[in-house]
């Protein structure tokens, strides 16, 4: 039996040894060939006359002087649909456009208006698309904003992104949804969902130290331009070029979506109250009138929301608000007189309270006009008595009375 091992043993090991290093050499373990591939970092879609019109933002590597951070070029074609334009950009360029880590897709304001899900219906069906990833709308051209030179990042599509952090919504600033998100909410019962809407500020070259564009180390002299065909591939060396002004990006605002298309938008202080009634705000700043006039600026320590329908046998919304709230900042000359100068007083309360109340009533207003459910109360009747929702679905939220109730304390 030894004798047997003794001759079998060396054999299974070479054996085993070789089907280790054919496994090895014949599998490229998930590497990605850069020089074949273009990893996409965010898409923008707009509408064009033959349809849409996509770009592109793709990672490249950056060289030059300077290394570090992240540069891109952009890539667009144009096509009936998104896939005959993502066909185009590769015919044109030879590189084969990769999803895995697209972190942004941008809708132009025309592609939204006319039609988000349309759009979207390539990346939805992609399996190797996050649903995680983030949706917007870009105020005008969506190509034109991932072109514009970033204040921020070398990247454009970076520094947008940067504005959907779990920070920046915990202040009730701005908003985030998904692709998976917004298109469950909008081919649910309620068919309605939203965007952050992104607007691009022009900042002058004085004011601090503006970036230069991430475009030093995108390769070769000049855009390359494809020809034939539909699509005109074209692409660009990083993300504008020397002399344009670099631009913040500002998700203030948010676009409201009925049915899959856009039809509204909300204001920096109806987006706050949005994101006070979800209860998503857990901190932040906000200003109010003091006693004598002057501004009083109230820290929010804690915070919680509900966006319910009412009990009564009449249709209609409830929303609350509930704050806990210090005070940061206060402008009044004798502000150091009082022993507990951050505690805020009954009228500092009353005043945020009225002031919290103004914003909710404006953006229940919107949705009213806009026929967008943005509160999912369809959704919530559904569920609770579908009778019910048959009968009264034409009513939400164009129909629909709304009793807000906000609670602004003094922390403990």
């Amino acid at each position: 039996m030894k004798r047997i091992l003794k001759r079998t043993a060396p054999k299974f090991a070479l054996f085993l040894g070789g089907a280790l290093l054919f496994a090895f050499f014949s599998n490229d373990f998930g590497l990605v060939d850069i020089q074949k591939t273009a990893v996409i970092l965010a898409a923008g879609i707009d509408k064009s006359g033959e349809g849409y019109e996509l770009t592109a933002q793709i990672s490249v590597p950056k060289g030059g002087k300077k290394a570090g951070g992240t540069a891109s070029v952009e890539l667009s074609g144009k096509g009936e649909t998104v896939a005959d334009c993502l066909m185009m950009m590769y015919a044109d360029s030879g590189w084969i456009p990769k999803f895995d880590f697209c972190s942004l897709v941008l809708l132009g304001e025309e592609a939204a208006r006319e039609g988000a899900m349309p759009a979207l219906n390539y990346f939805l069906h992609n399996e190797y698309m996050s649903d995680n990833c983030a949706v917007a709308v870009a105020e005008g051209s969506a190509g034109e904003m991932l072109k514009k030179t970033s204040a921020i990042d070398d990247t454009p599509s970076l520094a947008i992104h940067k504005l959907f952090s779990g920070a920046a919504e915990k202040t009730g600033a701005a908003v985030k949804n998904t692709l998976r998100v917004f298109a469950v909410d909008t081919l649910g019962v309620s068919k309605s969902s939203f965007m952050p809407f992104i607007r691009s500020l022009p900042r002058e070259s004085g004011e601090g130290g503006a970036k230069q564009s991430g475009s030093e180390g995108s390769g070769g002299e000049g855009g390359a331009e494809g020809s034939g065909g539909k699509g005109g591939a074209i692409g660009s060396e990083g993300s504008g070029g020397e002399g344009d002004t670099p631009v913040l990006f500002r998700a203030e605002e948010t676009a409201l979506f009925r049915e899959g298309k856009m039809t509204g938008l909300l204001s920096a202080e109806e987006t706050l109250a949005f994101n006070l009634v979800r209860g998503k705000v857990k901190a932040g700043i906000l200003t109010v009138k003091g006693e004598d006039g002057e501004p009083v600026s109230l820290s929010i320590k804690r915070g919680g929301g509900s966006a319910k329908l009412g009990e009564e046998d009449e249709l209609r919304a409830k929303l609350s608000v509930r704050l806990k709230v210090l005070v940061s900042d206060r402008t009044e000359e004798d502000f150091m007189a009082g022993t507990e100068t951050n505690v805020a007083t009954d009228e500092d309360e009353r005043r945020a309270e009225e002031l919290i109340s103004s914003h909710i009533a404006s953006l229940w207003g919107k949705c009213q006009i806009s026929g967008c459910d943005l509160l999912l109360l369809a959704r919530e009747l559904y569920r609770k008595d579908p009778k019910a929702y048959e009968a009264n679905v034409g009513l939400i939220p164009s129909g629909m009375g709304a009793d807000i109730e906000v609670s602004v304390k003094g922390a403990d």
